[in-house]
């Protein structure tokens, strides 16, 4: 098997033992590099969430364990890693042994817990690397990577916002399997806009979340929205992912599975795009947009299919959609995302649906509210000063 890279780090509660763990690990590994690490106090409780994938409170146990001054990196190469399954905390897995068991050993030299944490495999050493450092991991194994600094005083990536949304794709690519489902063609203008937001799709939102360091921008839990900044700017990130019901689950991972590199960032191929946006502009809103049209039209040329203004004020485009769920063995799925309009009217045409209870109550409250707003608009525009 060829080398690996991995790595440990002694939290600050476990560096009296660092001289005894560093020295066996020199026994074990080839040592890449050693780096002293400190996070900033008013965000260690965050760092820390992100970097386990874990809601942390502050101050919570697992950080007082821990302790939060300045802790050890190293970061070491395996030239004989080896794989066997382990009992973990998240169950029965197959890890590298030579870290996993180096990593209980250190555990219990100092005092047992989580003060010393250690990757077992590739795709951890991956996120840690890219969240601690910014380093890729196939540069470190390659050896064409710029070290970095043995005292390192900076907080995990987009801890404090980011430059620009380049920076994160960057991560993006490095760490997670996604797409951006759409308005992708020019995506840096989608900062002029007022309120920016970006859709995407993956299948690890959570992940996905603490990659952005988004926040959610409301506290119900359907609600897909998320937070970050991005030079000085609030952007919206709405983050479907696999299971949402978004779209069909299979039709979520064929997109994941094909998905091409376009500027930097992942998309949809166009059979996918073509498709998806369809579904989107009929089944996600409650009407058909001018907007819409004119892009699926253009659109159209790039899957070999011709519509006129007609095709979509007939709903003709409707069976081409319909044709090419049946032939993926896709379905129509109502979204568990309630902020999301299911339009049932269109999907009648095809099938019959029945909507859950919570989207019934949903669209109940979201009827009201219009019928309130359109009170008061009138109500207001009775009253404003006329000029003769």
């Amino acid at each position: 098997m060829s080398d690996e890279i991995h790595l440990f780090i002694i939290w600050s509660k476990g560096l009296s033992s660092k001289d005894k763990i560093l020295s066996d690990i020199t026994s074990k590994f080839e040592i890449v590099q050693s780096i002293q690490t400190e996070w900033s106090r008013d965000k260690f409780s965050e760092n820390l969430s992100r970097f386990y994938g874990e809601n942390l409170p502050k101050n919570s146990s697992k950080e007082k364990h821990c302790g939060t001054g300045s802790f050890l990196c190293i970061i070491v190469r395996d030239k004989n890693p080896s794989y066997e399954l382990r009992l973990t905390s998240k169950g029965t897995k197959s890890v590298n042994i030579n870290m996993f068991d180096a990593k209980q050993l250190y555990r219990n030299w100092t005092g047992g817990g989580h003060k010393i944490h250690a990757t077992d495999n590739i795709t951890e050493t991956r996120h840690n690397l890219y969240f601690l450092y910014k380093l890729k991991y196939n540069d470190l194994l390659d050896g064409i990577y710029s070290k970095i600094e043995e005292y390192y005083e900076q907080d995990l990536i987009g801890a404090r916002g980011w430059k620009s949304l380049d920076e994160i794709f960057d991560a993006l690519n490095e760490l997670i399997n996604y797409v951006v489902l759409r308005n992708f063609e020019n995506l840096d203008a989608e900062l002029d806009n007022l309120h920016p937001d970006i859709d995407l799709l993956t299948d690890n939102n959570r992940l996905l979340a603490d990659i952005i360091n988004g926040k959610k921008t409301l506290s119900k839990e359907y609600r897909a929205q998320f937070v970050t900044t991005v030079d000085q700017k609030k952007v919206f990130f709405d983050l479907r992912f696999v299971g949402d019901d978004y779209y069909d689950y299979k039709w979520e991972q064929d997109i994941l599975k094909t998905r091409i590199k376009y500027k930097g960032m992942y998309v949809p191929n166009d059979e996918h795009h073509f498709y998806s946006l369809m579904y989107h502009a009929f089944v996600h809103k409650p009407y058909l947009s001018k907007d819409y049209v004119l892009r699926l039209m253009h659109m159209a040329l790039k899957v070999k299919s011709t519509y006129t203004n007609y095709s979509f004020v007939d709903f003709s485009v409707l069976d081409d959609l319909n044709d090419f769920i049946i032939a993926k063995n896709y379905n129509y799925v109502e979204p568990v995302d309630l902020s999301v309009f299911y339009n049932t009217s269109v999907i009648r045409k095809f099938r019959s649906t029945q909507l859950s209870k919570d989207r019934l109550l949903f669209e109940k409250k979201r009827a009201l509210i219009l019928k309130l707003k359109n009170v008061i608009r009138k109500v207001l525009y009775k009253f404003l000063p006329t000029h003769d």
